[in-house]
């Protein structure tokens, strides 16, 4: 069967819906790769150590970063270093220990 008539001068509703352009994901890790590791490191020193595991898995150089001793050294500098007690735990029967980190 045939959809009733429109009047004359109307257009089907047809929903027309705009596509955002989702932005290059290799072009925005390319900007934060190009900045300098010391501007990197400085910004790094300025975050909660909590926030470390999450930005470890942007890149391999950010992972590199977290692990120097640099940035230890960056985070005295600016009076920003945080004590924290590291716990190794083994649970029976894993044979892998976990570690956890209390700051």
């Amino acid at each position: 069967m045939s959809s009733p008539a429109r009047s004359s001068g109307e257009e089907p509703l047809i929903k027309k819906t705009r596509r955002r352009k989702k932005k290059n994901s290799t072009q925005q890790s390319t900007l934060i790769s190009s900045l300098p590791d010391d501007l990197i490191l400085s910004c790094f020193a300025r975050i909660s150590r909590l926030h470390y595991p999450a930005v470890s898995f942007v890149s391999k150089s950010f992972r590199s970063l977290l692990a120097s001793p640099e940035l230890y050294e960056t985070r005295s500098l600016l009076g920003s270093a945080e004590s924290c007690l590291y716990v190794c735990l083994n649970y029976y029967p894993e044979p892998n220990p976990t570690w956890f980190t209390l700051c």
